[in-house]
């Protein structure tokens, strides 16, 4: 951690200098009234104030007040200006970090976790930088210049005795915020945990409700809250310890001072501006320890941050070094004995796959749920790390070798969870290519056969549709989704069971828009219902992830295994619909 946030003071370090140069000032500047009090007191004791020196000391102690105060200002603004810079460097590192990771990395992070290292782990660490060096400096600063005040001007018997309370003060505060930087990551965690549950509870709402599990998932959501409120107290037990432990150690050292100040006084040794100044200077020394104290738990929790935040930077997805060839165009795609296992699985998912696309052609992906169809498209977007890279070609390369950006900028992905965003419509399509023209916009929602829709949506394309397509029916949620991959023209489309909640009638259009459109590109299509692939030049039946049949729509009829059964209760279905 430190040395994260020593780079970049070194990168900023006109600011921290002049910043810490001010700090300095500020310090120094703040023993300057307390030393006119004592001058003040003395003269009047002694009975030698008068209208010239009243008025010195007056100007004196309002030009220290005011250069104190704007001193100070500009300091503060310097250091919390950098620190807030700071937390945005690492939170738009750690987002990218986010967007660049595949899906390995996020099987073992749940997103209310990421949620607070994106939050308040980056606050709790830009916090760090500023407090952290704002202790160091102006407390240090002060620390020294009210020593050696204290030693020079007042006593330095008087000053080491009385201090000696405030010291033990300090080493338990040491001990204590130890213990309260367990407590805080104990906290922490139970806050991500609470996290999890609202963001699980707001995506499957109306499931809940459906199953009338609202009772249950409140009774859930107690505990969590409960488990939170428990953490809290005993974090907040730890820090409600430190305000009377201070008290008490401080009246220890005010006791000290006044009665062995009070001694001196009548020895002689110290007067009694200088008493009452020492009790000035005492006051400050306590909020000097408090400041130190306060930077080692500031330093616990920010270590507990830091901890957090390298845990992302540092995962590992598994995909191992980025390729380096380039690519802007799909001629060939070649699985060649091509398996795959997902990392948590012991047992092959794909197994032993081989098949050939060229540009231009149409491959249909068919079989049971659970077969592996998805699988296997997958790997052409290097969602998962490829074990056998040799296996896995295109333009007869291996996958591992293209840059993953320019390949994925190739490829137009319709999700079977047709992931949406809470924005527009046009929005939401104009994701895939975000200079498309107005043309180019309605060529691909008339494509998705999606013009309808909008007509009847109250704001058209600028309707909102809420978090996830909440306010969206499956079907649209399908065909903004394809709106968005033909938007952009890709060398490869793949649809992912992208239409299984449409129509049949739709589903035909859709097809039939897209054959048109798409005259002469590559396209994969996984479906359930054969009809969406009947024009396909070559379709794989996969079950338990081996290709059991394979060939044109003609040929497997032909054959009359599963394709052709399939076919024939699809058809029967279909007929039977439309009698109804």
């Amino acid at each position: 951690m430190l040395s994260a946030l020593f780079q970049f003071i070194k990168e900023h370090k006109i600011a921290y200098f002049i910043g810490g140069l001010l700090a300095i000032i500020s310090g120094l500047l703040a023993i300057v009234p307390n030393y006119i009090i004592q001058l003040f007191i003395d003269a009047i004791v002694k009975q030698s104030l008068d209208a010239k020196a009243l008025a010195l000391y007056l100007a004196i102690f309002a030009v220290a007040a005011v250069s104190n105060y704007v001193v100070e200002a500009s300091w503060l603004v310097i250091l919390f200006g950098r620190s807030s810079l700071f937390t945005k460097q690492v939170r738009q590192k750690l987002f990218r970090r986010l967007a660049y990771l595949k899906l390995p990395f996020y099987e073992n992070y749940r997103s209310g976790d990421l949620m607070t290292r994106m939050t308040s782990d980056i606050d709790s660490l830009g916090e760090t930088l500023a407090y952290g060096f704002l202790i160091i400096i102006s407390d240090g600063s002060w620390l020294i210049a009210i020593l050696l005040v204290m030693f020079i001007t007042i006593s330095w018997e008087l000053t080491l005795i009385s201090i000696i309370p405030l010291i033990i003060f300090g080493v338990l505060i040491h001990f204590l915020g130890k213990e309260a930087n367990k407590r805080y990551e104990a906290s922490r965690d139970a806050v991500a945990k609470l996290s999890n549950e609202v963001l699980e509870t707001v995506d499957g709402v109306r499931v809940i409700r459906a199953y009338g599990k609202k009772d249950l998932e409140q009774a859930r959501f107690q505990e969590r809250t409960r488990d939170v409120v428990k953490q809290s107290n005993v974090l907040n037990f730890l820090f409600g310890l430190f305000g009377p432990t201070a008290r008490v150690f401080s009246g220890f050292s005010t006791g000290i001072g006044l009665t062995l100040g009070a001694y001196y006084v009548n020895q002689g040794q110290v007067s009694i501006g200088q008493l009452i100044t020492f009790q000035i200077y005492l006051g400050m020394f306590n909020e000097v320890i408090w400041g130190m104290a306060d930077l080692i738990a500031i330093y616990q929790q920010g270590q507990v941050s830091h901890r957090k935040i390298k845990e992302i930077e540092d995962a590992d997805d598994l995909f191992g070094k980025e390729g380096d060839l380039p690519i802007d165009h799909i001629d060939q795609i070649d699985f060649q004995n091509f398996s795959f296992a997902y990392p948590s699985d012991q047992e092959p998912v794909i197994q032993t796959v081989n098949f050939s696309l060229k540009a231009g052609q149409t491959l249909g992906i068919v079989g049971k749920t659970g077969s592996g169809k998805s699988t296997l498209v997958r790997q052409l977007l290097r969602q998962y790390p490829i074990v056998k890279p040799e296996a896995l070609k295109i333009n007869g390369h291996s996958i591992v070798d293209y840059q993953s950006e320019q390949l994925a900028g190739l490829i137009g992905y319709v999700p079977q969870d047709h992931v949406l965003f809470s924005r527009s419509v046009r929005d939401n399509i104009l994701f895939g290519k975000a200079d498309a023209t107005e043309e180019e916009l309605n060529q691909a929602i008339e494509a998705a056969d999606f013009t309808k829709d909008i007509n009847h949506m109250s704001r058209g394309l600028e309707t909102l549709i809420g978090e996830k397509g909440v306010a969206i029916s499956g079907g649209q949620k399908q065909r903004v989704a394809i709106a968005r991959a033909l938007i952009r023209q890709p060398e490869l489309l793949i649809m992912d069971d992208s239409l299984s909640a449409v129509d049949a009638k739709t589903e035909k259009a859709i097809i039939k828009n897209i054959q048109a459109a798409r005259e002469g590109q590559t396209n994969i299509i996984i479906t359930h219902r054969l009809s969406a692939v009947s024009h396909a030049d070559l379709i794989l039946v996969l079950e338990e992830g081996c290709i059991i049949e394979r060939g044109k729509p003609d040929e497997l009829l032909a054959n009359k295994g599963w394709y052709y059964q399939q076919y024939l209760n699809q058809q029967t279905e279909e007929g039977s619909n439309g009698n109804t």
